[in-house]
């Protein structure tokens, strides 16, 4: 193991949070780019999961400079619980076992919270790497910032961009929201996230704060374990779990971003209904995405209403973009959905709807045309412009091609160059 080298500099009043199952062999790795950051941490805890391998060894060969504390097999998310109960220090940072973090990572997203006691988190950006330690690095991934809490929180439940590993979160605010739900066995991370940026303010930083390995080993516990190859399938399946109680406890007009105060609050409703609609098809849960488009078309209709504005438009555009779990199980379910579209009353809006649909899914088969797909993939496609590839939604669709709008009131989170 590598010996610790920051300097005399005093430990920042930070708990790193380690939880581990089963991972010795990468472990050690993750825990020597923590000891070893610019400016470390006044605690780092290693909560193991009941593994029954190494892991003990590893740890103690860090001595003092880490914790160990042992449960029984439980999972990811009661092992942090367990973390969480114990941490002592002001702000928490949850890292995972197989990753590794950015030599200065810690003290450049603790800065911001000691000059700005009421900002809440901070948050930056991950690149990947394959297999082992070093290896070659991709591209930084993509995350979002804005100064509007409420657009940044709609544009993180519509897509999860701010890793569990990229956050400094001050305690108190993993206090006020509550412990990480056992019931989730994946997505844990991006449903505490999502309770976090509800309710309190985060800053985004533009360096990468850690390096996610990707590797072909189990996920979960004992008792629900992954393999590397049904990771997505159950991604899948725990975002859904979270998205139909978010769908049910949520207030309908948290899906509202304000731009103009002066709107008629009826608008207002029919764009949250909208983007409420776009976030759970984005999830693939259509039976809820057709229930909102069904009431947003009854809305639009008594309110005379006949264009789309500006959050409606980004909301429907991202539906279908590569990456969004927005797919169909069968025929019917596409019809259904594809089906609420005839109900708005403006023959203009109803093609504005499905042409801005229709703009990522171009994109989609330009892929598949140009690159080895899978059957799903291609089936999929199809099926999305049997229903898209009408003259009327066509003739939207050619608009929105000229109209460079993806995303609303957030804006792309920077990276610098490399020193």
């Amino acid at each position: 193991m590598v010996s610790p080298t920051h300097s005399s500099t005093a430990p920042l009043p930070v708990s790193i949070i380690v939880p581990t199952f089963n991972r010795a062999r990468l472990l050690g790795e993750a825990l020597n780019s923590l000891v070893a950051q610019s400016r470390p941490a006044a605690e780092i805890l290693v909560v193991d999961d009941g593994s029954d391998d190494d892991t003990a060894t590893v740890v103690e060969r860090f001595g003092p400079a880490v914790t160990y504390l042992r449960q029984d097999n439980s999972g990811k998310a009661a092992a942090l619980n367990l973390g969480l109960s114990l941490a002592s220090q002001d702000a928490v940072w949850i890292f995972d076992d197989d990753d590794i973090a950015a030599p200065e990572a810690l003290e450049r997203l603790y800065a911001p919270l000691a000059a700005d006691p009421g900002l809440d988190f901070t948050y930056g950006l991950c690149d990947k790497f394959e297999g082992e330690w070093p290896s070659p690095l991709s591209e930084p991934n993509t995350s979002y910032e804005s100064g509007d809490r409420a657009a940044l929180y709609v544009r993180l439940m519509e897509d999860f961009f701010i890793w569990q590993g990229s956050m400094l979160v001050r305690r108190r605010c993993y206090a006020a929201v509550g412990p990480f739900d056992i019931r989730l066995t994946r997505s844990q991370d991006y449903e505490m996230n999502l309770r976090l940026a509800r309710r309190f303010q985060g800053r985004g930083q533009p360096f990468v704060v850690f390096h996610q390995r990707h590797h072909a080993g189990v996920r979960g516990p004992r008792a629900a374990s992954v393999g590397a190859d049904k990771v997505e399938a159950a991604w899948r399946r725990f975002n859904q779990i979270i998205f139909r109680d978010l769908h049910a406890s949520h207030d309908l007009m948290e899906f509202y971003v304000e731009a103009d105060p002066a709107v008629d609050p009826r608008r207002k409703r029919l764009t949250a209904l909208l983007q409420r609609a776009c976030i759970m098809a984005r999830k693939g849960l259509w039976d809820l995405a057709a229930v909102d488009m069904v009431e947003a078309a009854e809305l639009s209709a008594r309110l005379r209403v006949a264009t789309l504005n500006e959050q409606e438009t980004a909301a429907l555009r991202r539906v279908f973009q590569s990456g969004a779990r927005s797919t169909f199980s069968n025929a019917d379910e596409a019809s259904t959905f594809f089906g609420t579209i005839k109900l708005f009353a403006s023959r203009r809006q109803a093609s504005q709807i499905a042409g801005n649909l229709l703009l990522p899914v171009s994109h989609r088969l330009r892929k598949l045309l140009t690159q080895k797909a899978s059957r799903d993939e291609a089936g999929q496609v199809l099926l999305l412009l049997s229903h898209l590839l009408r003259p009327g939604y066509l003739a939207e669709y050619w608009k929105a091609r000229g109209r460079r709008l993806f995303m609303y009131r957030v804006t792309p989170l920077g990276c610098e160059a490399p020193a």
